[in-house]
């Protein structure tokens, strides 16, 4: 089961859970048996990925003055894709990013966090489609606006 990502070409939320050793996609026969709706399902998840954003290494980039470029998110469990989507997402960057974030989430192991008014995310497009290419989880090279707990896509990134 899965919802689509307002605005996104071809990028989709799924169901699923972890087992404590990988992720394991509900299957429609989960669905059907439990009689669990997405609308009652997305806010559980939502609340979930909290702890899996707790779980996440964030490492700052910066440029030669010290600015922040951009923060990545990282873990050894393949559960950032998750943490991005936490209602804390834009609490733990706040201060440092702003409060409307765009968002890069290539791999389930690793994201990319820019603020809003940084510089152009396109400049990043080689980095986004490295992190892409090297795993055997791919998850998106689409663009994503995080604001107020909601994603929406606004962009790809080109190769």
């Amino acid at each position: 089961m899965h919802a689509l990502v307002p605005g996104a070409q071809g990028t989709v939320l799924a169901a699923g859970f972890w087992d404590g050793a990988q992720l394991v996609p509900f299957e429609r026969s989960h669905w059907e048996g439990q009689a669990v709706k997405w609308s009652y399902f997305e806010p559980t998840a939502r609340l979930k990925a909290a702890g899996d954003l707790a779980g996440v290494s964030v490492r700052f980039q910066r440029d030669k003055r010290r600015v922040i470029e951009f923060a990545e998110l990282s873990s050894e469990q393949p559960l950032v894709a998750a943490a991005v989507l936490a209602p804390g997402l834009g609490n733990r960057f706040s201060d440092t990013l702003g409060e409307v974030l765009l968002l890069a989430v290539p791999s389930r192991y690793r994201a990319f966090v820019f603020p809003q008014h940084g510089r152009d995310p396109s400049q990043y497009a080689g980095m986004v489609w490295a992190a892409y290419r090297e795993t055997a989880y791919p998850v998106s090279v689409e663009l994503f606006e995080w604001r107020g707990g909601r994603l929406k896509a606004v962009g790809t990134f080109e190769p």
